[in-house]
């Protein structure tokens, strides 16, 4: 019988090799042949010796151990190794155990203003270099997330939506309350090509607080959500509560194994994955994973 083979480049989202361990599964559509194996991957893997007579089509399942599986078809011939795309990756938000963050003193400048004037209320009385510091994994990530998105998404009058934020009051794992002004919900209302009205009916009003309105960017994915509240019916005392949408992104954008997605709910770090593929933007911070480790065993007698 002749056989084929099968030659894969696999990356994170960065386009970057994933360097981790995998298992790589091939099943006949026919039910005929079916290949299991594990392998430390780089970023390019080699599969020889695949059943097909002249040809056979194939389902490709790949189980990295940091990343979400994924899974594609693929029609392999005899005698010749078949290639496609690089297969992309987007990270497993339940391994990641921190992130490689820039240093405070690396931040834009912009976003070092905003925290020199917060003072939230899970780090009371902490503003600047010794708020960031303290910050979880988490919400470093959801707050690097918010800034590179809204200093990217320009309004009519040539700033960006965070040139408008002032201090943090809450910061979250999905999303970050903040003072602000009238300009920036005007702004935001005038700039109808770039933002639409939708229900704020999940963002609920501080105390002393009304609402004033929510408003969207159009993208399919990653799309930055602004909800205003108000004190008082005159004055310029504004909050904003800011987060970004994964919106089925990563389900729709990736080939991800679909019965996969059932185990996490949206993390900052999928958040992260859409930047980098719909919008070019990478907020600045990379995934720490588990460290290797000995691990002995033994039969008993």
């Amino acid at each position: 019988m002749a056989s084929g083979g099968l030659k894969l480049e696999l990356l994170d989202v960065r386009g970057q090799g994933i360097r981790d361990d995998v298992m790589i599964e091939l099943a006949g559509l026919d039910r005929s042949n079916r290949y299991k194996n594990t392998v430390f991957v780089e970023k390019q893997v080699e599969i020889k010796g695949i059943a097909c007579d002249p040809f056979a089509r194939y389902q490709v399942t790949i189980w990295p151990s940091d990343y979400r599986p994924s899974q594609f078809f693929i029609t392999l011939r005899g005698g010749q190794t078949v290639s496609r795309e690089p297969v992309q990756f987007p990270v497993d938000a339940g391994k990641v155990v921190d992130i490689n963050a820039p240093l405070y003193p690396d931040l834009d400048q912009r976003l070092r203003g905003v925290l020199e004037t917060s003072n939230i209320d899970t780090h009371p009385g902490k503003s600047g270099q010794e708020l960031y510091e303290m910050l979880d994994a988490v919400r470093k990530a959801c707050l690097l997330n918010i800034f590179m998105k809204s200093a990217n998404t320009m309004l009519l009058d040539g700033t960006s939506c965070f040139d408008h934020i002032g201090g943090l009051i809450k910061l979250r794992g999905d999303r970050f309350f903040a003072v602000t002004r009238a300009a920036l919900r005007e702004e935001v209302q005038n700039a109808k090509a770039i933002f639409h009205e939708v229900s704020g009916a999940l963002h609920h009003p501080p105390d002393g607080y009304t609402d004033a309105g929510s408003f969207k960017t159009g993208e399919r994915y990653g799309n930055l959500q602004l909800s205003f509240f108000r004190r008082g019916l005159t004055g310029d005392d504004y909050l904003v509560d800011a987060d970004l949408d994964e919106s089925a992104g990563i389900e729709h954008g990736f080939e991800v194994l679909r019965n996969h997605l059932l185990d996490h709910d949206t993390s900052p770090y999928d958040i992260r994955e859409l930047l980098l593929k719909y919008h070019s933007l990478d907020p600045g911070y990379s995934f720490l994973f588990a460290q290797e480790a000995a691990i002995l065993s033994s039969a008993s007698a």
